[in-house]
């Protein structure tokens, strides 16, 4: 298992591709300059003893340093051994509505973008408590089984987008279904599961009732946020590279609008013991939602997680380190042949660069 002590300076490696923007800029501006100051014939005269392999090489190595004292920055863990633990805590799954809908900008940036942004939130709030991701629109499926790895639920986040699910809708029951089969136990603990669902609401699939039925048998608690206004707005189009081309439209031609309709996340959450939230303007809605799930019953929860990290930090430093000082130590010129008059003009030519 490999962490990282400080993940916050990932930021530094988009200085590579400027580094080695820069470099190749220099090597072509040069070229063009040279070639303007004289002939090539010339050039080989006055460039007595300069190596321009070596000059490329020295780049190579300055480069391959900056790359793994970046790594060394970051500050690399390895754990040298898994252990037992036990957590109380909540079994949380998180149901996201992927339908084309919540691509609607009615909340900045647009419905699932923020929805996104609150649940990463939510999960930095967890304590003990595991936490899965199921994604659907017109079925569903699960991206996160349920874990305590909470950097491991959030790069699972990141990859849930409207586009994740090809069949398009809106199927609420199916994603209980899938939230339910998630728990993987035989529904004899109660209040100790919790299903929420983040949605513009617009049912298309029906059998909510079925599920809701289940969940009590269960024992499992539903909370619901809607996302969205209640004026509505239309649902924005994208080609592959993310351009807007346009807006969603009937077979009359005209734009369609999508609405946050609230009845059946109103209905699933009353009838489950759980809550109905407004995902709107305000902020922080599912810390609230959260407050709520801390007050249940928490159960033992028992899970595998690696100890004895160790820092692996001076791997990387001492590497990157090696690359920066054999970069000083490799000269561009050779000091042998041709007159003296000539390597002192190589020199003094070679040095200006």
């Amino acid at each position: 298992m490999i962490k990282f002590a400080n993940p916050e300076y990932w930021y530094f490696f988009f200085l590579m591709p400027a580094v080695i923007g820069f470099v190749l800029f220099y090597y072509w501006k040069k070229r063009i300059i040279l070639s303007e100051f004289c002939e090539e014939s010339m050039l080989q005269r006055l460039l007595v003893g300069y190596n321009k392999r070596r000059k490329i090489f020295k780049d190579v190595l300055l480069i391959a340093g900056m790359f793994f004292l970046i790594i060394a920055l970051i500050g690399p863990e390895t754990g040298t051994k898994l252990r037992l633990v036990k957590r109380r805590g909540v079994d949380i799954v998180i149901c996201f509505d992927t339908s084309l809908s919540m691509s609607a900008e009615d909340v900045s940036p647009n419905r699932l973008i923020r929805a996104k942004y609150e649940v990463d939130k939510f999960i930095d709030n967890l304590k003990g408590d595991r936490v899965g991701l199921v994604a659907f629109a017109g079925t569903s499926y699960l991206v996160c089984p349920l874990t305590l790895d909470y950097s491991a639920a959030k790069l699972f986040l990141d990859v849930i987008d409207t586009g994740v699910i090809g069949v398009q809708g809106t199927a609420i029951a199916d994603a209980l279904n899938t939230a339910f089969a998630a728990f993987k136990d035989d529904g004899k603990e109660k209040k100790s599961k919790v299903v929420i669902v983040i949605s513009d609401g617009e049912d298309h699939e029906g059998n909510v009732k079925e599920a809701i039925e289940d969940a009590k048998k269960k024992g499992i608690i539903i909370y619901s946020v809607g996302v969205g206004s209640f004026s509505g707005a239309p649902i924005p189009l994208y080609d592959e590279h993310g351009n807007r081309i346009g807006f969603k439209k009937d077979k009359s031609g005209k734009i369609v609008t999508t609405a946050l309709s609230e009845a059946t996340l109103r209905m699933i959450a009353s009838e489950t013991g759980g809550k109905y939230y407004h995902l709107g303007s305000e902020t922080n809605v599912l810390a609230r939602v959260y407050k709520d799930i801390f007050k249940l019953e928490r159960k033992e929860l028992w899970t595998h997680e690696y100890a004895g990290f160790k820092q692996k930090y001076q791997i990387f430093l001492l590497i990157g380190l090696i690359f920066v000082v054999m970069e000083m130590f490799v000269v561009e010129k050779q000091r042998k042949g041709g007159n003296e008059n000539s390597r002192v003009g190589a020199d003094s030519f070679c040095c200006s660069w």
